[in-house]
């Protein structure tokens, strides 16, 4: 049997000893290095570095960066860390234009706040001033104009329950649609109270339903494309689509216009 090599216990012990220092030193650094970042953030939730520093607000257009950070009560002298992010969105989405908002933390003190406006789709007048009107309805008394703007159409005579549904319709034309149109009456008549007389930028005077109004003014480009600029009258879209002559019009001429589009 071959002679196996006997290695001294008095070689390995200062192996052993280096293994154990080594491994010693990565324990103490592990734990020192544990040490410091909890020393280093105890001092920064006590020092104003924990503090909010910033907030900004993205996607607002009709609502100021500085209404909505007003809303949303956030504190520059309270810890970033402490902030109800839940209760900052339901404080923010209190604001009538302001359909929903989400709030994220970026970098260590900072907040980014994301909202979703009502859109605004008409305005009304009330006494002395204009004010917008919101897709839902809502009329917003916070924002008075001594002119309403051009981005959306001026309603006269609406009331509570058919103005929320004229801004609905209005809130489902398309915007390149919805800007045609100057001013929108409501005329209800005995038989239908959803009657309503418009006119647009370009000079018609249309007659529509409010039910049915947002598909029947959807077709309105075409329709009015056909129209002849010598004849003025007044275009119905509530039942089908025909147009009717003002008193004097050459009538044998307006009989010559044909709809082709199916509204």
């Amino acid at each position: 049997m071959a002679d196996k090599k006997i290695v001294s216990i008095e070689n390995r012990i200062p192996q052993l000893k280096q293994a154990r220092k080594k491994k010693a030193n990565r324990r103490f650094i592990i734990y020192l290095t544990l040490i410091i970042l909890l020393i280093l953030i105890i001092v920064y939730m006590q020092s104003p570095l924990s503090h909010v520093k910033s907030v900004t607000v993205v996607d607002n257009e009709m609502v100021d960066e500085e209404t909505v950070i007003s809303y949303s009560k956030i504190s520059f002298d309270e810890s970033f860390w402490n902030v109800d992010t839940n209760d900052v969105m339901e404080k923010i989405e209190q604001h009538p234009e302001i359909r929903h908002a989400e709030i994220n933390r970026s970098w260590y003190n900072t907040f980014v706040i994301a909202v979703q406006e009502f859109e605004r789709v008409a305005y009304q007048r009330d006494g002395d001033y204009y004010y917008p009107i919101l897709q839902n309805g809502n009329k917003i008394e916070e924002v008075q104009l001594d002119q309403p703007r051009e981005d959306a159409p001026l309603l006269h005579g609406f009331e509570d329950e058919m103005l929320q549904s004229i801004a609905y319709q209005l809130s489902q034309i398309p915007e390149s649609i919805n800007l045609l149109i100057s001013e929108v009456y409501w005329e209800p008549e005995e038989s239908n109270r959803e009657r309503i007389r418009l006119f647009t930028i370009d000079g018609q005077e249309v007659i529509g339903v409010i039910s049915n109004f947002s598909s029947k003014m959807s077709a309105y480009p075409s329709i009015a494309s056909q129209l002849s600029e010598d004849i003025d009258g007044i275009l119905h879209l509530d039942v089908g689509a025909y147009f009717v002559p003002y008193e004097g019009e050459d009538v044998e001429e307006a009989e010559e216009l044909e709809f082709d589009e199916e509204v």
